[in-house]
């Protein structure tokens, strides 16, 4: 298969994510050797939608006034480039934007798996966030979508703000303030007065939203559902009846006396009185001293360890619980004879069976390719010693239980699927690839939809396919860490 290179410069692969607008693929910059996303949108597509073109164009010469460690960075974009086919040969014209690869992933992932951050590693980040927001607001950026899905991590582990699509420029011409008006963002995380629908300053706005991100980091829940007066905490906060919010929220979490001074300074309805970036960085709690970087990363790592293990615990707990139910239908038919050749095979280690009748399986007509050399993190997978064309059919199958809109591509064993939930639809790739020790990895990328929905998604599917999911090479090591060894027993 030829190599496809884009520019004479950058030499592409697998896709990271896709959504309305295009896609993201992990490329490496040839001229030094940097892995870098690169962000392809259709030419035809902005051509036919001029709204979307200006607001593409905006978002690019937004990016590139900014240029900092805790911003993902815009390296290179160019209009109208010919998008080759695998086999070399033209396709279509495309905007190419190359941007920095956060290879830690976002930082919602780990909040979402491991729940809050110690004091120190919340600080180390709410710093980070705001040194990156300071840049932002000098260079006369306002984000207006600051939430944890927005904040990625580079290999390190450092933040990084990302997604300026709903960022605007808060300076006139002349380089007076100006006020914005448009209600954007994401509703849990607006300003009061952006939901109030009343011109606003851009930074103001920022820091609330920045405030609700280091509440979270710190308690794993939200301070509230919304900045309205329909909401009781923000009510609250509103009527600075601070200590009643405190004692609500002081019953599900802890926070340190200088932390709820600092998130009581943020959390001001008005904004002419809310902190400001000057402040917060005078505050005692956030000039306390930073957590080394190489304790940072060791305790993302282990969180990353962790992710794994409760992943296949999940599995074990699951399988436990189906061979119990099989076991009580047998005795419920009268049958007290328990067959063990009748049981699922597992691994040493792992959660669920190899299969069975594996045997019988159809072979794979193309061999699925090699799992990406990449270092991008992965947080939604399974590992599974099916063949690639039978965890696909399987897959097929989960996706058609749900009534889901999906589209299979045999060759390369991959599925695009929207599914419908209560909480609107979650659209969602399947790739399957060749991992080690002779098994598949499947991994799951979400391309639009709300992220807990994705990951409701994802844990269904994953029940449905709990008779192939085997343990990986990733969790046996853990598990060996652990004390189990390759050879000892399941937990």
């Amino acid at each position: 298969m030829a190599t496809r290179m884009l520019l004479d410069r950058y030499e592409v692969g697998p896709t990271l994510g896709s959504g309305l607008s295009g896609k993201v693929k992990l490329a490496t910059d040839t001229t030094t050797g940097q892995k870098v996303a690169l962000k392809l949108i259709d030419a035809k597509r902005l051509e036919s939608k001029p709204k979307e073109r200006a607001n593409l164009e905006r978002e690019i010469a937004i990016m590139k006034r900014l240029s900092h460690s805790n911003i993902v960075n815009l390296r290179d974009v160019e209009f109208g480039v010919t998008w080759p086919k695998r086999d070399g040969t033209p396709k279509r014209e495309v905007v190419a934007i190359v941007i920095d690869l956060a290879e830690g992933g976002e930082l919602f992932d780990f909040m979402m798996y491991t729940g809050c951050f110690p004091e120190g590693i919340a600080r180390a980040y709410f710093k980070q966030l705001i040194n990156g927001l300071e840049h932002c607001h000098k260079e006369g950026v306002s984000h207006r979508d600051l939430k944890p899905e927005n904040l990625l991590l580079s290999k390190d582990f450092q933040l990084q703000i990302a997604d300026f699509g709903l960022s605007a420029l808060t300076e006139n011409e002349d380089g007076t303030p100006s006020l914005l008006r448009t209600e954007c963002g994401t509703r849990g995380y607006m300003a009061p007065e952006v939901l109030a629908g009343t011109p606003y300053r851009g930074e103001a706005a920022d820091i609330w939203s920045a405030g609700c991100v280091l509440f979270i980091m710190l308690a794993g829940f939200p301070p509230f559902q919304i900045a309205s007066n329909t909401d009781w905490w923000f009510q609250r906060i509103r009527n600075r009846q601070y200590p009643l919010f405190w004692e609500a929220h002081l019953r599900s979490a802890m926070f340190s006396p200088g932390a709820m001074a600092l998130i009581q300074k943020i959390f001001v309805a008005d904004p002419g009185e809310r902190a400001t970036i000057e402040m917060i960085k005078a505050d005692e709690w956030f000039r306390a001293d930073d957590v080394p970087a190489d304790t940072l990363a060791a305790e993302l790592t282990r969180r990353k360890e962790q992710v794994q293990r409760e992943k296949r615990r999940e599995r074990e707990a699951e399988e436990r619980k189906k061979a119990e139910a099989k076991r009580a239908r047998a005795a419920a038919r009268g049958d007290e004879t328990f067959d063990a050749f009748a049981e699922p095979v597992y691994r040493s280690v792992g959660g669920a069976g190899d299969g069975e009748g594996k045997g019988e399986e159809e072979a794979d007509a193309t061999p699925a390719p090699a799992l990406p050399d990449d270092s991008v993190a992965r947080f939604t997978y399974f590992y599974t010693n099916s063949t690639a064309t039978a965890v696909t059919s399987r897959l097929s199958q989960a996706f058609s239980g749900l009534s889901a809109d999906y589209d299979v591509t045999a060759d390369t064993y991959k599925i695009k699927a929207k599914v419908s939930t209560p909480g609107g639809a979650v659209e969602l790739r399947t790739r399957v690839y060749k991992a080690a020790d002779g098994l598949h990895m499947v991994d799951f990328t979400r391309r639009q939809g709300d992220m807990l929905k994705f990951q409701d998604v994802f844990k269904t599917i994953t029940e449905k396919l709990s008779d192939v999911i085997v343990a990986g090479p990733d969790e046996l090591d853990a598990a060996a860490g652990e004390g189990g060894g390759a050879g000892g027993a399941a937990e």
